[in-house]
């Protein structure tokens, strides 16, 4: 695809001879006293549910729901936890109860028993002056009966299943600058199999639709016709699409179901390549959104010479339940300029979905081509730090495929695949809860599509992901206005304005032109 592009660039130079913010829903709060808490919001009781317990690992519970799908995620719905406590902090109690009056349970830590949670400074000495943060799998990796009390509370014997109880109540109890506090705060017990849910399965693709079929001997208008025969023959409810550039029309017409399609804005140049089609699922208030930021013109990948950016939109999945859904396109290569061209756009786009979050609390769900690696840790980790940490986002495959750890990829490595269309691809979904409505995700899978003769016709996997949306009890409907978009008139005159803008650029830059030449042989 990079190629192809650069192609692009060589047919411009020919043309040009002749002319902590907190989102709303999730998982993080700050209590009374300055603790910063990072939990799940709600967890399932379910008479299915099925416990097991690796030895020193922390504990998985995943509930069997009567519809025969694994609906929960690792360590009974994540109620692993984070607390981060004031500085000055020398001790700590952890209490569960579940009817919020008696029957505490828990453990203590405390600066002479256990110094495993405080920093340390230089001579290994407790570091009082530091934040203090504790989390469960540290605790249970030391206390394994910790896990086991989770269980007691929750399971009832006589039944073979959990008691009836609405709440899990904490109360922490520590010691900071001398001073003694008390906390208390809950999380919500909901009923899995009688919520109201809706399955969605999702697909994101870059289709490579960049229109040099001639100059590099690919078929992109066969192409487009084989993605739209697997996009419409796989039972896809949402598809998310880009470099869908100049072969749009032949990717349209052959798609079999999908009642939504996005307005299309065109080829190169002036077009961003972005789309999503839906089945039965009306899209509304499309928004498109360039990158501030974009690193590279005749090197690079080139990303400054398209629109690169981000769509944004608002999709009725039915039973009353709405999603954001974003679609992206990121810079590419692996250079110090996109690497930090790509950060920025990250936070642009965080941003962006911090500010329609506290518009309308709804579940968000973000794809794309992301040209991002969890394992290459680039910039800080700052897909991680910026959208998982900072914004209670989830990465799918990592989830799904790598039991939640987001960093230790030794099992993949070990493999001898490439990640590149295998795992921990470029190619993600990013997900979380909001507005009573919780997403877990119960398949992820990459798929190379191929043509009649058996040959890839995308330089990209395909990313499959089966989504189940969850009414809670706090569940609140949609009231924001909605809008359908039409496409423009024209976007001609956007056209020409790119091509001369691009036109510009790659003048400016022919000092690369040597390197891009190199790329095309």
């Amino acid at each position: 695809m990079k190629k192809l592009l650069s192609l692009f660039l060589s047919a411009i130079i020919a043309l040009s001879c002749c002319a902590f913010s907190i989102p709303a829903g999730a998982a993080s709060f700050e209590t009374e006293n300055g603790v910063q808490v990072k939990i799940a919001p709600y967890l399932y009781k379910s008479t299915l549910y099925q416990m097991e317990f690796p030895s020193h690992q922390g504990y998985e519970i995943k509930e069997k729901s009567k519809e025969g799908d694994y609906a929960l995620s690792r360590e009974l719905n994540d109620l692993s936890y984070v607390f981060i406590f004031p500085a000055g902090t020398t001790k700590i109690e952890c209490n569960l109860s579940l009817d919020g009056e008696s029957g505490w349970r828990g453990f203590s830590i405390n600066s002479t028993d256990n110094a495993n949670y405080w920093e340390k400074d230089a001579k290994g000495n407790i570091d009082l002056t530091k934040p203090l943060t504790f989390r469960r799998d540290e605790a249970t990796a030391e206390q394994d009966e910790y896990g086991v009390q989770y269980r007691d509370y929750l399971l009832n014997a006589n039944v073979g299943g959990f008691r009836d109880y609405d709440k899990i109540y904490w109360r922490l109890r520590y010691t900071c600058n001398d001073a003694e506090f008390t906390e208390y705060f809950d999380i919500k017990l909901y009923d899995y199999d009688n919520a109201e849910k809706k399955s969605v399965k999702a697909v994101n693709f870059n289709v490579a639709g960049l229109p040099f079929g001639l100059i590099s001997g690919e078929n992109v208008g066969g192409n487009q016709r084989h993605v739209a025969r697997y996009l419409s023959e796989n039972g896809f409810d949402i598809a998310a699409v880009q470099e869908d550039f100049d072969f749009h029309s032949t990717l349209e017409r052959d798609l079999r179901g999908f009642d939504y399609i996005t307005n299309h804005t065109g080829g190169i140049p002036g077009g961003d390549g972005l789309n999503i089609f839906t089945k039965g699922m009306p899209v509304y208030n499309e928004t498109r959104v360039p990158w501030d930021d974009a690193y590279g013109i005749l090197s690079d990948g080139s990303d400054e010479l398209t629109p690169k950016g981000f769509m944004y939109t608002v999709i009725d999945i039915g039973n009353g339940i709405y999603i954001d859904f974003y679609n992206l396109h990121a810079d590419a290569y692996g250079g110090e300029g996109s690497r930090k061209a790509r950060t920025s756009q990250f936070r642009q786009l965080a941003k962006f979905i911090e500010e329609r979050s506290a518009e309308n609390d709804r579940p968000v769900i973000i794809t794309g081509d992301f040209n991002y690696l969890l394992h290459s840790r680039e910039e800080n980790d700052s897909l991680y730090n910026i959208f998982c940490e900072g914004l209670g986002f989830k990465d799918a495959w990592a989830e799904y495929h790598n039991g939640g750890e987001y960093f230790n990829m030794s099992q993949w490595h070990n493999t001898g695949l490439p990640a590149w269309g295998n795992w921990d691809s470029v190619e993600r979904f990013l997900y979380r809860a909001g507005g009573g409505v919780d997403v877990t995700v119960s398949d992820f899978r990459y798929t190379d599509v191929a043509n009649d003769s058996g040959k890839i016709i995308s330089d990209h996997a395909a990313a499959e992901c089966n989504f189940t949306f969850i009414k809670t009890a706090d569940f609140t409907p949609n009231t924001q206005n909605l809008e359908t978009v039409k496409a423009p008139a024209s976007n001609f005159i956007n056209r020409i304005i790119w091509f001369l803008t691009a036109l510009f650029r790659v003048l400016s830059d022919l000092g690369n032109l040597p390197e891009l030449l190199g790329t095309l042989k």
